[in-house]
């Protein structure tokens, strides 16, 4: 299989939006249209209830597993394809060909990915992430580092300059969709707020 061509099937791959058609199937609802309008784990689990929000789970978690099988399958000693791939899939959860662009913020297929190809980083990067979430009760500005520790981490840990080109990619395709689209977290933190209810955890 020609590599451009595999790169474009991830991408369409990563577009498909699991939680988009959950909701849509099980609730009638738009889930661009509800909510936060992601297409996110959080904002399905909200808006479509809990069978919606399993699907998405499943559906979000197979784009960062996907891929790699698949890669390593086709591709056996070729990494570049491979990291391609999943940046690939990443881009189309966020920017679904489906959904004329739109879509989630791919945290979840971007967290299981670097979970398969590193274990080590991914366990490093989920204490780093736990303990920014920690300080973000301080102040916001918190949260917005855990990007940042993205490639620092990986290349730490692998010392791959690939896998380290991946992680920067990643980190700044996060930062692109934090600009471009709301927080579930804070949304829906504010919303009970406003309802008299306790903040999410």
């Amino acid at each position: 299989m020609n590599a451009s061509l595999f790169a474009v099937l991830s991408y369409i791959y990563g577009s498909i939006p699991f939680g988009y058609i959950a909701t849509r199937i099980l609730t009638g609802k738009n889930l661009t249209e509800e909510g936060t309008g992601n297409i996110s784990v959080t904002n399905t689990f909200k808006v479509g209830g809990t069978a919606a929000g399993i699907v998405s789970i499943l559906g979000e978690t197979s784009k960062g597993v996907v891929p790699i099988m698949a890669a390593k399958t086709f591709f056996p000693d070729n990494h570049l394809v491979m990291f391609l791939s999943v940046f690939c899939s990443l881009v189309g959860t966020s920017f679904s060909v489906f959904l004329k662009g739109k879509g989630g913020k791919g945290s979840t297929a971007a967290f299981w990915s670097i979970g398969i190809l590193s274990p080590y980083a991914c366990v490093t990067l989920l204490c780093t992430w736990i303990a920014l979430a920690v300080l973000a009760r301080i102040s916001i500005h918190f949260k917005k580092l855990q990007l940042l520790f993205i490639p620092g981490i990986i290349y730490l840990v692998e010392r791959d300059v690939v896998f380290t080109l991946f992680g920067l990619l990643t980190s700044l395709l996060f930062f692109c969709t934090n600009y471009l689209r709301k927080d579930d977290f804070t949304y829906y933190n504010i919303l009970q707020q406003k309802q008299g209810l306790p903040p999410a955890t």
